[in-house]
């Protein structure tokens, strides 16, 4: 089959626009934050989101643009440029977002939908699945000053699915051109221990709305964003930080003392992720070991695991970790 009538049968096939509500991925930890930009009521997709994402229930979170395999054994096998478009290009992650570069034109943002991902498990016989992109929009930064934030619509066939297709994004989504996912480039996550795998050249994160992951991206915090102004990411240290207080993981030691939705204040050392909200009580410092102190738990009941000092012997709690937390009045 030619690549423009791959194409013409996708996206046709693609006008359909709802799906059944897929079950939330159990390992994707979320946290309901508050910043200037969230508000009181409903939770939205940002905040509780999708979870994580999923090709025919195998994970294609971190994904290698040379062909590798990860670890739920699936592995890019193709690009295909949108329909129209002649002249080969190759699928790449620049500045945290997607880009498809040819010999004479890079294409980013818009000018990606109806490009189309292959991707296949192992095993010789077993086809590969067309992932295409149905759609773009620009989420508003969490961070005062961060650039709008691209996300993405990825969809793929699936015969078990109403009307044929899903969202890659699993959890609870109707609308499957809703735009779920942003990427993050040369860099994974470790779900178990709740750490940053930093260097990983040519490997892609793809973070559906709600993971530790997208908020981590939305703060600013990815490892290709303009951090400072000046064109420099984070530290490997601040984003670790950052995944640690996302899930509440307390001691260090990747458990989370958490659950889906919990409510949260947060505030970071430089100043660029403030709260609005009106404050309760403090919860913890944190940094890229977990917890640097303890005053409240996140839930009521949480039984903490390991013995962490009150954070009024710090002075500054700001100058101590990346990340001060509250939990918001209620």
């Amino acid at each position: 089959m030619t690549s423009l009538n791959l194409h013409n049968l996708l996206l046709g096939t693609l006008s359909l626009a709802f799906v059944a509500c897929d079950v939330p991925d159990p390992e994707a930890v979320q946290e309901r934050g508050y910043n200037s930009n969230m508000s009181s009521g409903e939770c939205p997709p940002w905040e509780c989101g999708f979870n994580s994402a999923e090709v025919n229930g195998r994970a294609i979170r971190e994904l290698n643009l040379d062909g590798a395999y990860n670890d739920d054994g699936m592995r890019i096998v193709g690009f295909i440029a949108p329909a129209g478009l002649l002249g080969s290009y190759k699928l790449d992650v620049q500045n945290d977002e997607l880009v498809a570069v040819g010999k004479y034109k890079t294409l980013r943002g818009k000018q990606l939908i109806g490009a189309t991902l292959l991707v296949k498990p192992s095993g010789l016989l077993k086809p590969a699945t067309p992932i295409v992109v149905a759609g773009y929009s620009e989420v508003q930064s969490w961070a005062a000053g961060g650039a709008p934030v691209p996300s993405y619509a990825l969809l793929y066939p699936d015969v078990d699915a109403v009307l044929g297709q899903r969202n890659v994004c699993v959890g609870d989504l109707k609308n499957i051109f809703t735009t779920a996912a942003v990427i993050l480039g040369g860099e994974t996550y470790d779900l178990d221990s709740k750490t940053v795998n930093a260097d990983q050249d040519r490997w892609v994160t793809i973070a559906c709305a709600g993971s530790a992951a997208a908020k981590l991206r939305l703060m600013n915090y990815g490892p290709q964003s303009d951090f400072d102004g000046q064109g420099n990411p984070a530290s490997v240290d601040q984003r670790q930080a950052t995944l640690k207080m996302l899930t509440a993981d307390y001691c260090g030691d990747g458990t989370s003392y958490t659950a889906n939705g919990t409510p949260l204040a947060w505030e970071n050392a430089e100043g660029t992720v403030a709260t609005t909200t009106k404050l309760g009580a403090r919860e913890a410092v944190w940094t890229a070991d977990g917890a640097l102190c303890l005053e409240a738990t996140r839930l009521a009941d949480a039984e903490v695991a390991c013995n962490l000092p009150a954070c009024d012997s710090l002075g500054d709690p700001l100058a101590a970790g990346e990340w001060l937390t509250h939990l918001p009045l209620k």
